[in-house]
């Protein structure tokens, strides 16, 4: 029986629903707003634009500050000038831009968005005054293009992929569907890119339900002829990835690789592909970790922020030294360095207009990213407009930076992911169905969209992850098959038994009982092990990982070591003993529970139990 076929072409009837219309600049990997500092300033973008589609214009809302009497933006591209467009002194008024006769290159099209602001009387237009478009979004016309090879399948934008495996899913399939997702989630970067698991009949290589627009479907089953294929679909072309085990992760590794654009016909078979295995350095250099040489001109105090990402340290990491090297306009004052609200520390700006400095970052300050601010302070920064004088501040990407493996991790929790499960981790389930598979590939997906590089997963059986020494990632919908393995809240439907900051475990009594799914960071012989479960609840530990999966911002703002959910109520998130409530027990000892599960009331059996629970909203958290 062979379920495969290669796609014979298309029609303009089989496009994927209706043009995409309007896509929010998050939609395409940027941020919720563009910032423009200055009187006069531009920045970058580059739009994705799939095939048959053409951008036709940017809407947002403009902001600016109080004495700004109006002004003009410009989109401009390689010097030519697309459009310019007035700017009102209405403050948050839509604002439309056109992209008419914008030309594009490689699916992309690449342009300049620059301001000219113009202000009465007394100003102080500093780096701090910008002019800001607020939740923009980029409207596209056309049509997408059918793909007509491998290597066109998926577009520049990606809406939602769906990956289908067997409703009888064999080991080999539910390791390339994981390994399949985290590749397309690190390939599309800041995106946020839907990844949903489906199942068919083994029998069956036809998705039963139509894509909309910028959406894909993959079928993976090892019953397919050994390959990759384009096959069809309702009304669209589906991707199918077939062979048996060895060649099934060829097909997937390659895919997920960067000779995937050499499949230039509507089907290809791919031989193993080999990684060379990576050990993390203790020194590296900015531009090693994406930091590119930087400059800056203003005529106030000239700032430049550089992040440190720990999951381009490849590891945890403590003790962080970052050399800055750069030079300024000789004008005095000083060089202030600074983390958030902190200055870490500065130096005078001397004559020579020149500086090479060590910095050490207070492990308190570490993060999973931690951003570095280099601000020169000078005198001569007048607030008339204009009167001001010009100084110059810039940055090399020379700089080493400097570091040793954290074990346990700095800091731990939610905020030691994903650094402390590379360089590669396990992954494993209790049962192996469709639905454990599903929830290992959204907590792939949620993981490889906190890392800056591409993650290494490893499906294995779920006894080797619990007694093996590597990181793991454990599915156990149920709450069976973890062993002795120590969670930071085990709960039974009565009682909740909190792992404290000092090692020991604090009993609390729920009245009345329930049960809830979790989401835990554990660390079990020296390892990092997260691990996805509930009290005999599966449906609640779905319902919290399609919570996590619902808002792109939750997975980064976790802080904690459990995320609970009981049905019908709001996540918790469980706090380790550096977070206080205020309250104390009878003995002196902090007893930060506050903010119930949200089920009942709680009975604190033990003492000196510095936690908090601390309920988790639906809005968005940075």
């Amino acid at each position: 029986m062979c379920l495969a076929g290669p796609w014979s072409g298309a029609t303009a009837s089989a496009a994927p629903g209706d043009p995409p219309g309007a896509l929010s600049l998050r939609d395409l990997g940027g941020s919720s707003s563009v910032i423009v500092p200055g009187q006069q300033g531009e920045v970058s973008l580059s739009l994705p634009v799939p095939p048959g589609l053409t951008p036709t214009e940017i809407r947002g809302i403009a902001q600016f500050p109080s004495f700004v009497t109006g002004g003009e933006i410009d989109i401009l591209q390689e010097g030519r000038l697309i459009s310019r467009t007035p700017v009102g002194r209405a403050v948050n008024a839509p604002i439309t831009l056109p992209l008419r006769g914008v030309r594009v290159e490689r699916n992309a099209a690449a342009i300049v968005l620059r301001t000219y602001l113009r202000a009465e009387g007394w100003c102080l237009f500093d780096d701090r005054s910008a002019f800001r478009l607020v939740d923009p979004t980029v409207n596209y016309a056309g049509r997408e293009s059918v793909p007509d090879t491998v290597a066109e399948f998926l577009p520049p934008i990606l809406r939602k992929l769906t990956i289908y495996v067997p409703r009888d899913v064999k080991p080999a399939e539910a390791a390339a569907a994981v390994a399949f997702a985290g590749a397309v989630v690190a390939d599309y970067g800041t995106a946020p890119v839907a990844i949903e698991t489906a199942s068919l009949p083994r029998t069956s290589a036809a998705p039963p339900t139509p894509v909309g627009s910028l959406e894909r479907q993959v079928v993976i089953n090892t019953d397919l002829p050994a390959g990759l294929s384009l096959g069809q679909g309702p009304g669209w072309p589906v991707l199918r990835i077939g062979g048996n085990e060895e060649e099934l992760k060829a097909q997937v590794d390659f895919l997920s690789s960067d000779l995937s654009s050499i499949a230039i016909s509507s089907a290809a078979v791919a031989g193993p592909q080999f990684d060379a295995p990576q050990l993390a350095p203790s020194v590296t250099d900015l531009a090693s970790i994406g930091v590119t040489d930087r400059m800056v001109r203003s005529a106030h105090w000239p700032s430049i922020s550089i992040g440190i990402d720990q999951t381009r340290l490849g590891r945890p990491s403590k003790d962080l030294r970052v050399q800055l090297i750069g030079t300024y306009t000789p004008m005095g004052g000083q060089i202030a360095v600074s983390v958030g609200e902190r200055v870490i520390a500065s130096w005078p700006a001397e004559d020579t207009g020149s500086f090479d400095r060590w910095v050490d970052v207070p492990a308190d300050l570490l993060g999973r990213y931690t951003e570095l601010t280099v601000t020169y302070n000078h005198g001569d920064v007048r607030e008339q407009c204009g009167a001001g004088t010009v100084s110059e501040l810039t940055l090399s990407s020379a700089g080493e930076v400097r570091s040793q493996p954290a074990d346990p991790p700095q800091p731990g929790g939610f905020a030691s992911l994903p650094q402390a499960l590379m360089p590669r981790s396990a992954v494993a389930w209790t049962k192996g169905d469709v639905p454990d598979v599903s929830r290992a590939v959204a907590l792939v997906s949620g993981l490889q969209r906190l890392s800056a590089v591409p993650l290494g997963f490893d499906v294995v059986p779920v006894d080797e992850a619990l007694s093996g020494r590597i990181p793991a990632v454990i599915v156990a919908a149920d709450g069976d098959g973890l062993g002795d393995l120590s969670l930071p809240v085990v709960g039974n439907g009565q009682t909740l038994d909190v792992l404290t900051g000092e090692g020991r475990r604090a009993e609390v009594v729920l009245s009345p009982g329930v049960r809830f799914g979790s989401l835990q960071v554990a660390r079990d012989s020296g390892r990092t092990v997260l691990v996805a479960t509930s009290t005999g609840a599966p449906a609640d530990l779905d319902a919290l990982l399609a919570w996590l999966k619902a808002d792109p911002e939750r997975w980064p703002a976790l802080g904690g070591e459990a995320l609970i959910q009981a049905a019908g109520r709001d996540p918790v998130e469980v706090l380790p003993d550096g977070a206080q409530s205020g309250e104390s027990s009878s003995d002196g000892a902090s007893v930060g529970l506050i903010a119930v599960v949200g089920v009942g009331v709680l009975a604190v059996a033990g003492i000196g139990a510095a936690l908090i629970l601390r309920r988790r909203r639906g809005r968005r958290e940075g």
